[in-house]
């Protein structure tokens, strides 16, 4: 139990550069959910968001929306991204969405967070 909550504070506490709000897909006709389980910057290339399908048969084709920060000093700048995926039945799917590695109006801003701002999809409610 003790080494559960060590590994829940460290999860929590480490992630200063994903933030995630309950993205939830209901998958149509069904009690089954595909689910955003994290989005981290990689390299400041990319970001990779993982998404877990809790249905046993049903796959479902989704997009996640991304909000990225770019940060120079004191100041932030956004960009919002796009990728898709199928997500498979009873599995987790990761998506890499390619990020550019600074903001388009000015190269000082580099990416410093993520934000997933939603989830959707031809099967979701």
């Amino acid at each position: 139990m003790k080494n559960l909550l060590i590994t829940a504070f460290l999860l929590f506490s480490t992630c200063t550069i994903c933030s995630i709000q309950a993205q939830v897909c209901k998958i149509s006709n069904s009690n089954d959910n595909v689910e955003v389980f994290s989005a981290f910057i990689i390299d400041n290339s990319r970001v990779e968001v993982s998404v877990g399908n809790d249905s046993q048969s049903i796959s479902a084709n989704i997009t996640v929306e991304i909000e990225v920060t770019y940060t120079s000093g004191s100041s932030n700048k956004t960009l919002k991204y796009t990728g898709k995926t199928v997500a498979k039945p009873n599995d987790e799917t990761t998506i890499n969405i390619p990020i550019k590695n600074s903001h388009p109006d000015n190269s000082n801003y580099k990416p410093s967070s993520v934000k997933v701002i939603g989830i959707s999809g031809t099967k979701c409610m």
